[in-house]
């Protein structure tokens, strides 16, 4: 009799010490992305946002993980963002260009000089006025600004150093008329497909090369079916921290700038963690036994010289020539902080 007693009280106090573990009014965030679970930027930039906003909070707000697109991919998961299924994704903006054309503006090649050039952008008035704009439009709201790591140019063929390397390969490209265009002008023939289908199609010959970060080349095993690398970085990847602005505005002020900051100090990881890892990515790739030309900035300048303007061009047709002067204005305001001028 005095056992059962001793268990049911002990039973009891467990169950007391659960449920104050968290309140019982707990607001709870689900946070969805593409990359996997481990050490890379994108998952150790999330689990800064769950632990800021749980110790924040005093659990509050509980913050739940879901990579490896558990909650759909990047477009499908934004999807659920704009619907409130979800509350929050880590997205590349090309995800985006089918809620808000606009964004397409930020795949000008060859626009950023570097990574810390790239990051005073995010931080500007421009970026700023472009998320608005969109959560008005879409009811989608951009927390902060991260960086996606720039693309680099893989294939079978040849060593690209000059747009003429370039010239009759077949390059497989992200579905998104800017990525195709930009290769075109270069004089590849674009040949858009998922990601998930680049390997069969190097495999098959359907493709010569195509273009990703070097994160992306190693973590996905582009590196084994491909020759040669240039690290010519022509177009910067920029990650969106999104949260459904309905869910926004349900939180308290307190919340809010809570959950900001989270978003703030998450992409700051990206950003660092990112840039830190280049070389350890390049070193892995040429482990594999690919050829990696390191692109100077002087052929940097050639290939923007050759794609830089027909892309400008379709995005003043697509967005406006506002915009895009706004963006163009932008950069070359903080490019000349990168030099101490």
């Amino acid at each position: 009799m005095k056992k059962c007693f001793k268990q049911t009280l002990m039973l009891s106090l467990a169950a007391i010490a659960l449920s104050t573990a968290l309140p019982a009014s707990a607001k709870t965030i689900r946070f969805g992305m593409n990359a996997p679970k481990g050490d890379n930027p994108e998952w150790n930039s999330l689990v800064a946002f769950k632990d800021h906003v749980e110790y924040k909070t005093e659990g509050k707000i509980e913050v739940k993980l879901f990579p490896s697109a558990q909650l759909g991919a990047e477009r499908a998961c934004a999807e659920q963002v704009q619907q409130g299924a979800v509350e929050v994704c880590l997205v590349d903006t090309g995800a985006l260009g089918g809620f808000y054309k606009n964004i397409q503006v930020l795949s000008v090649p060859y626009l950023f000089k570097s990574s810390a050039h790239a990051w005073k952008v995010f931080e500007s008035p421009f970026m700023a006025t472009l998320a608005e704009n969109m959560r008005k439009q879409t009811g989608i709201r951009v927390m902060s600004w991260g960086e996606n790591g720039f693309r680099d140019f893989t294939n079978n063929v040849r060593p690209i150093k000059s747009p003429a390397d370039l010239k009759g390969l077949k390059m497989r490209v992200m579905e998104s008329p800017v990525f195709m265009r930009f290769v075109q002008s270069l004089g590849a023939a674009a040949t858009p497909m998922p990601g998930s289908e680049i390997i069969m199609a190097a495999k098959a010959g359907v493709i010569d090369g195509q273009e990703n970060p070097a994160q992306v080349v190693y973590d996905y095993n582009l590196a084994d079916v491909q020759k040669y690398m240039s690290t010519d970085e022509h177009i910067l990847g920029v990650h969106a921290y999104i949260i459904n602005d309905k869910f926004f505005n349900s939180l308290t002020e307190d919340e809010k700038a809570v959950v900001l900051e989270a978003a703030t100090l998450a992409a700051r990881i990206e950003n660092t963690q990112k840039l830190a890892g280049a070389k350890k990515y390049i070193d892995l790739i040429k482990g594999k036994g690919v050829q990696v030309h390191m692109t100077t900035m002087a052929e940097k300048a050639q290939f923007a010289a050759v794609s830089q303007e027909p892309v400008l061009e379709y995005l003043r047709q697509q967005v406006g020539p506002e915009l895009v002067k706004g963006l163009l204005d932008t950069a070359k305001h903080y490019e000349p902080e990168l030099y101490g001028r």
